[in-house]
């Protein structure tokens, strides 16, 4: 040990760094593994779309469409039977127009639940 007083850290520090490289590459598959595991998780089923849209509805539109779809700072929905197809309100939903924003981060499935509960409400 003498002759080479660098040897020991040396092979401390291609130690270290063989490890760290380990453990990203492990990291990364730890990452990929959660992506996948959430995608998973975001698969919706709706057994009764009217009961669901409706919970959707009081989290989302209730503010502006009001409790009783009446409306409020947000046009009354108590009457769209036969003015707006299931199709077009789920479009509208996604879309946002006028002043209403897009509620992109709901699926077609909970669009299209609003929409039944919306037509089921329908006067």
């Amino acid at each position: 040990m003498k002759g080479k007083p660098l040897l020991p850290f040396a092979v401390t520090a291609i130690v270290g760094i063989l490890l760290m490289v380990a453990l990203s590459f492990w990291a990364m598959d730890q990452r990929a593994q959660m992506d996948s595991d959430e995608e998973a998780e975001e698969e919706i089923v709706i057994d009764d779309p009217i009961v669901a849209g409706e919970e959707l509805y009081s989290r989302s539109c209730i503010s502006c469409h009001g409790g009783d779809l009446s409306g409020t700072s947000g046009p009354a929905l108590n009457a769209l039977e036969g003015h707006l197809t299931a199709e077009e309100i789920v479009n509208i939903i996604h879309t946002g127009p006028g002043t209403m924003p897009a509620f992109d981060n709901l699926s077609d499935l909970e669009a299209d639940a609003i929409a039944q509960y919306l037509l089921s409400e329908s006067e």
